[in-house]
């Protein structure tokens, strides 16, 4: 679901740029973009989780009680994301205010797309998947019908898809980023 993004960069130093200061900002970049990489590895193993839980001949209140613990986590992870994900666009900020070489620039500017479709990709994706899976949870706890739990599954299918299309889209962003990178052989 999710492909490591992390790239530990060393920018080339310049007359008269603030290099050292820009490293020393995308060294932290680089840690709290790992720190995203970890939650959303989480997410990856998600469907995984949820499937063993309820992997049973019978289903009853050990299942719900699982797989409230494991909604609960997720929706813990996307806030420690949101935090992760507006810590490394920080850091990110700081380095495109600096006196730094335009391709530098640049490339921040790649990086903050990137960040922009992984905040988007939680909020629109991430967060309504996590919601759809409750309202099953809940239908499953309350005896709902087979028909009441086809549906949801459909909804959560649907949302499934559309996942999956926002995640390809942050790992084009990314990917961008990263070409242009290399392309310009800005790391040492």
């Amino acid at each position: 679901m999710v492909a490591p993004l992390t790239c530990l960069v060393i920018l080339p130093a310049g007359c008269g740029l603030q290099t050292d200061e820009a490293n020393k900002h995308l060294e932290q970049a680089t840690k709290h973009q790992g720190d995203a990489e970890a939650i959303l590895l989480r997410f990856k193993a998600f469907p995984n989780d949820w499937e063993n839980i309820f992997d049973v001949s019978a289903i009853g209140q050990p299942q719900v009680d699982r797989a409230r613990q494991l909604i609960q986590m997720r929706e813990q992870d996307l806030d420690a994301l949101g935090k992760a994900l507006k810590a490394w666009r920080g850091d990110l900020d700081l380095i495109s205010k600096l006196n730094v070489e335009t391709k530098v620039k640049e490339y921040v500017s790649l990086k903050m797309k990137a960040i922009k479709a992984w905040e988007d990709y939680a909020s629109t994706a991430l967060r309504p998947l996590i919601k759809a899976y409750s309202g099953m949870v809940d239908i499953i706890a309350s005896g709902g019908s087979a028909a009441q739990q086809s549906a949801k599954a459909q909804e959560i299918t649907g949302l499934v898809g559309e996942s999956v299309q926002k995640l390809e889209e942050c790992r084009i962003a990314e990917k961008q980023a990263e070409e242009y990178f290399k392309k310009n052989k800005l790391g040492k």
